[in-house]
């Protein structure tokens, strides 16, 4: 027995009708709270429950916190719109046997939910992607000096070789040196790609600064 725990009824129609695709005799129950997702819990025999992260003013994480307490046998599947590393981390570190984002294709879906039917865990490759290339971003981070990284924030607030050179206290001959030790350790090609490139790291620069 499936339980779908979301808050739009729309969404829990479209996935119950991905499950009965495959699995045509499964009884599936929806709930739309998380008041209504323990009361399902608690009266029937839930194997998997399938759980949005975002139910309208609640949490899904109040879920799962509630099923990792009190020892449930229940298998659970984080299927959300939220691509966020730390969401995704805090529903790992949980238990959940799946992260999958709602936008995946159903082939990934029911690979997922098989994956967990075997006990295995199973997460979004999307998702992967993006954490492992945000992995590949903080260690080329990590290989630039502090100046460096100093420098790096001035390019991405648009300032100029000169003006970094006032900013700094150091001269122009200086800043071009760092400058071209950025786009050599980052592999970037020009200031506007490492722009950018800070651009996508700001929360690391932003704690580095």
């Amino acid at each position: 027995m499936y339980l779908l725990v979301d808050d739009h009824p729309l969404a829990r129609k479209g996935l119950e009708q991905i499950i009965h695709m495959y699995y045509p005799e499964e009884e599936v129950l929806e709930a739309g709270t998380v008041d209504e997702a323990m009361s399902c819990i608690n009266r029937s025999a839930v194997s998997i429950a399938f759980v949005d992260l975002r139910l309208g003013g609640e949490s899904g994480f109040d879920f799962l916190k509630w099923l990792k307490e009190s020892r449930r046998e229940v298998r659970t599947i984080c299927i959300t719109s939220s691509s966020r590393e730390g969401d995704f981390f805090r529903a790992r570190e949980m238990g959940v046997d799946a992260y999958i984002l709602k936008d995946a294709f159903i082939d990934e879906i029911m690979f997922g939910l098989r994956a967990v039917q075997r006990g295995n865990k199973f997460y979004s490759s999307a998702l992967m992607e993006k954490l492992n290339l945000a992995a590949e971003e903080e260690r080329k981070l990590e290989s630039l000096t502090e100046r460096e990284v100093e420098v790096l924030c001035l390019m991405r607030q648009g300032c100029s070789n000169a003006e970094i050179g006032k900013r700094l206290f150091i001269t122009l001959g200086t800043v071009k040196k760092h400058v071209s030790s950025i786009l050599g350790k980052l592999d970037l090609k020009s200031r506007v790609e490492a722009a950018v490139f800070a651009g996508k790291c700001d929360s690391l620069l932003t704690v580095q600064e």
